[in-house]
């Protein structure tokens, strides 16, 4: 398993740079080309279902001094926060390979399992405003890229309105593993399964993996500070039980065959929250893993990767916790 990533911060250097229309036409070329600026225009307009582009909508703010009225690259918000945002790049640019730990995602999966990964990883101040969000694309050449965008703009209210406290450090920890670590170990795990042939086509199959897969990335996302973790994200014992009896009625579903395949991938849809606090399918899923990583170690992530879903879930019945329905 080899994963492949390009940091792209054109999305973020080039709008804080421009600073006249004049500016905007003599960066026009590269606007245009710009790896990183594509993907958040893409995603951008997708999410936002807009054909706007963004070297127009930044015509438009410099022409008149406002964005225009939609703003769907949220413009009013980057240049209002300007210097603070300038900041903030520079300490994320500073880090350099420390943003990225994708060597220990690569270290789980058999090193003899030949199955490439290509990111395209953007930084950016503009686009939708959401923290972080992925996208599967294709380039000129026909090769799959999946790209990961990290809004800068959005990252101090991110963090203070889910952990409480924004800090740099604290941002590295969450774009590193919360974000990066978190997705690429998710289509790590996709593209391990299709290289050893596991089919999880079926209901049931998807739900178990599903678990598997979630619960690792979560795991992942935390592991450096568990017990920080474990303070602000409040899971409580109630909201557990409520998950796992949801868990068990949809795996009822799955088993007789009434879970039409829209209202599984409804089920399974990943919010842009990096929390899991939101989906049942999450909760339950970083709860059995840390629950079997506790008592085995994290050595034992390698063995279920390796051995699958059945064997997770049945290390997790021997713990004597929570009963799943299988």
């Amino acid at each position: 398993m080899k994963i492949h990533y390009t940091l792209d911060d054109s999305a973020a250097r080039l709008p804080l740079a421009i600073r006249s229309a004049d500016a905007v036409r003599d960066r026009a070329v590269d606007l245009r080309n710009a790896p990183g600026v594509r993907l958040v225009e893409i995603t951008t307009q997708h999410m936002s279902n807009t054909g706007a582009m963004l070297i127009d909508e930044l015509a438009t703010y410099f022409d008149h001094d406002v964005p225009s009225e939609s703003d769907p690259y949220q413009l009013a918000g980057c240049y209002a926060n300007r210097s603070q945002l300038e900041d903030l790049l520079r300490d994320v640019r500073d880090l350099g390979p420390d943003l990225t730990a994708f060597d220990e995602v690569e270290a789980l999966f058999p090193a003899s399992v030949e199955q490439d990964i290509n990111l395209l990883l953007a930084l950016t101040t503009v686009g939708f405003p959401a923290f972080g969000y992925v996208r599967t694309y294709t380039d000129s050449e026909e090769d799959e890229y999946h790209g990961m965008v990290v809004n800068l703009a959005q990252a101090r209210p991110h963090l203070e309105q889910t952990l409480g406290q924004f800090s740099l450090s604290l941002l590295i920890d969450v774009i590193r593993d919360g974000f990066f670590n978190h997705q690429a170990f998710r289509l790590a795990y996709d593209g391990y399964c299709t290289a050893v042939g596991r089919d999880p086509e079926k209901a049931v199959t998807r739900l178990k993996h599903a678990l598997l897969s979630r619960g690792i990335a979560w795991y992942l996302s935390y592991r450096r500070n568990l017990a920080f973790y474990d303070t602000v994200l409040v899971a409580t014992e109630e909201t557990l039980v409520n998950c796992v009896e949801v868990w068990n009625k949809v795996m009822r579903h799955a088993r007789g065959k009434r879970l039409f395949e829209e209202m599984l991938d409804d089920w399974l849809q990943q919010q842009p929250d990096w929390q899991p606090d939101q989906m049942c399918v999450d909760v339950v899923a970083y709860h059995a893993v840390r629950a079997v990583v506790d008592r085995h170690g994290d050595q034992v992530l390698r063995e279920l990767i390796v051995k699958g879903p059945d064997y997770f879930l049945k290390l997790y019945k021997g713990l004597g916790l929570h009963q799943l329905r299988v």
